[in-house]
């Protein structure tokens, strides 16, 4: 039967400044995760459902750039005023000042209804009004379909003259009961937990409280040295770090990086049968191959994408098998006492542990160690 994915969020139109001072002009966001999980979907007839506002005068460009048979842009709805818009000033490779010249209007209850069907969902606010929480609620409420968050809009403000600012996520008690799956950068995680996370030890700590909470796995990147992943299988936690794909090309841009390595984890997460770390290496590897492309969706074959894995994470990958029938944990560490550990988030106002029990009894489906 064929599987259904949603992607929510702005589709943005991106007014990009390079180093070299070369500006050029695109859709992003959500248009990078869809046309990432298009690839992947290749040869299937599974579909990514596309849940968005665009003003009315860019409707037809975006759907000719997401133009293609797996993508169903049935969610893309007109609205005044409705497509993002945001600048982003390169200062270098990696570093870039973003401001942001138009918000998306946000998404409404009533359209969380074409996403009933869907086995799993990407949330990729940029903004904290653009998916109101109440629709996350409602979609829960609708569908046992595994909810996705990258928290990179909750915890990003607009100030007066557009420009964006990390800040606190105030409501992530409620957010997390409703999602599965949190990912966030380092930078971010400092502003999730409350107060500045620096040492590797600490992220792993932060990253195995989230999941203590209830949720299947956390997932916090470092750029383009590592992924951190946590994850839960039954009452025990488990956590490792899987190192990036380097040396594939040019690294020609970032935009992107992340809405596609969140398309791939979530697409091999469903076809590996919650596999953690097999998603961590998909989304690594899908992040990577955006970066040597200033196109959106310049992304190669499926095969080609594992042909790259294959060369890239082979050493890993047999260090891992090793791991398993050795049980030594040098790649894979379970955290002693499971869910009995203490939740150690903070936030200003006084954080209370929402608890490990709150899970939305969707099934014993941890993940494979």
């Amino acid at each position: 039967m064929p599987i259904k994915f949603g992607i929510v969020g702005p589709i943005s139109k991106d007014y990009i400044i390079l180093p070299t001072g070369v500006k050029s002009e695109r859709y992003g966001a959500v248009a990078y995760s869809a046309s990432a999980m298009a690839k992947l979907l290749e040869g299937t007839s599974d579909q990514v459902i596309c849940l968005s506002h665009l003003a009315a005068g860019d409707r037809e460009a975006v759907a000719a750039l997401l133009d293609h048979p797996n993508i169903d842009l049935s969610g893309l709805g007109e609205v005044s005023n409705g497509t993002t818009e945001i600048e982003l000033t390169y200062i270098n490779e990696k570093e870039r000042l973003s401001r942001q010249i138009k918000v998306m209007l946000p998404l409404t209850l009533a359209e969380m209804d074409l996403l009933a069907g869907c086995e799993a969902v990407l949330l990729m606010p940029l903004n904290e009004s653009d998916i109101p929480l109440e629709c996350v609620q409602k979609l829960r409420n609708l569908s046992r379909g595994l909810l996705f968050l990258d928290v990179h809009g909750l915890v990003t403000g607009v100030n007066e003259k557009g420009e964006r600012f990390r800040k606190t996520w105030l409501n992530a008690q409620e957010w997390l009961r409703e999602i599965d799956i949190l990912k966030m950068n380092e930078n971010e995680t400092s502003w999730v937990a409350g107060h500045p996370l620096k040492e590797f030890e600490e992220f792993v700590q932060f990253a195995t409280d989230i999941v203590v909470l209830g949720l299947e796995a956390c997932w916090i990147t470092f750029g383009d040295q590592s992924s951190l992943i946590s994850w839960r299988r039954e009452n025990r936690i488990y956590w490792a770090r899987v190192p990036v794909v380097t040396n594939i090309g040019q690294v020609l841009e970032t935009t992107g990086c992340g809405d596609s390595s969140s398309a791939g984890f979530i697409y091999n997460y469903i076809k590996s049968y919650h596999h953690p770390i097999s998603s961590v290496i998909m989304g690594n590897t899908m992040g990577s191959l955006k970066a040597t492309s200033q196109e959106t969706n310049a992304f190669p074959p499926r095969p080609e994408i594992r042909g790259v894995i294959s060369s890239h994470y082979k050493e890993y990958l047999h260090n891992l098998l090793d791991d398993f029938l050795t049980s030594n944990q040098l790649i894979i560490h379970e955290i002693e006492g499971g869910q009995n550990s203490e939740n150690i988030m903070y936030r200003s106002d006084g954080w209370n542990s929402i608890g490990s029990d709150h899970a939305r009894n969707r099934g014993s489906q941890g993940a494979a160690t």
